[in-house]
């Protein structure tokens, strides 16, 4: 079976798709993007691993990049993945997933993120044999070996159902409990998440005001709430060096949180 690639994945000359390589190399998948998403502004600073000496000591066999496109009242969060090769090889690496977050409503960021598809094989997402249906649609393809998929994270339409109080209130005492774990903290914030209200919102803030979350920080920075970005920059800071993992997840976070406020 041979894969037909889209037009823009030929090189220079060549006619006859039985030749076409097996997958996309990084210097590919980053003119792929470019030309995706070329005009756009970018509402936060890229973020590429392989430049930044902090996480040179990340356990990881791969390299990250992410990208954070602004447009409207929505944003596109650009998440690529590599093999760890030495820069001067990384361009000629394979790029092994490339895949989009949408997030907020941005018409514009949803045609754009829809090109990355073009000329694929539709696939089914690796992440669904790990998580299952998490709710999220997806859009899939491969190009090549490459792992191409789009996310729509975007709010649903209409009001969405809210707790039962007292299940709400039950939830929300778990946060405030002093006592509590950090597993039974991430349970509750997850159940809280369900609802995606004012008064979530509030208990959110307020339990990353008083302690650390990852999942309240996860959750708030998803929905485009600036105001935790103070929190999350008093976790970032309190990082120790020798803890690349958390730092490039809050810092990942951080520039999120950076991307939904150049859109105020």
């Amino acid at each position: 079976m041979v894969l037909i690639i889209h037009e823009r994945w030929r090189p220079s000359g060549l006619t006859n798709v039985a030749t076409l390589p097996t997958f996309m190399t990084l210097s590919d998948a980053l003119v792929l993007l470019e030309r995706c998403f070329t005009g756009l502004a970018e509402g936060a600073p890229r973020l590429r691993e392989q430049e930044d000496a902090r996480f040179a000591l990340r356990p990881s066999a791969v390299w990250l990049e992410y990208r954070w496109y602004v447009q409207e009242r929505g944003m596109a969060e650009v998440f690529l993945k590599w093999p760890r090769t030495s820069m001067e090889q990384g361009a000629a690496a394979e790029a092994t997933v490339l895949r989009v977050h949408l997030l907020g409503v941005s018409p514009t960021l949803s045609q754009r993120a829809g090109q990355l598809l073009l000329g694929g094989t539709p696939s089914r997402d690796r992440i669904m044999d790990l998580f299952g249906d998490d709710g999220v649609r997806r859009e899939c393809v491969c190009l090549g070996r490459t792992n191409v998929t789009v996310e729509h994270w975007e709010p649903q339409p209409g009001p969405r159902p809210l707790l039962d109080d007292a299940r709400f209130t039950s939830l929300a005492e778990v946060l405030e409990a002093p006592d509590s774990t950090p597993e039974a903290r991430h349970e509750a914030v997850q159940r809280l998440a369900d609802e995606r209200s004012p008064r979530v919102v509030a208990v959110l803030l307020a339990l990353v005001a008083r302690k650390h979350s990852l999942m309240a920080l996860r959750v708030l920075s998803e929905w485009g709430v600036v105001g935790a970005r103070e929190a999350l920059q008093r976790d970032l800071a309190q990082v120790r060096p020798d803890n690349p993992a958390d730092l490039w997840t809050l810092t990942a976070l951080e520039r999120r949180l950076q991307a939904w406020a150049a859109l105020q």
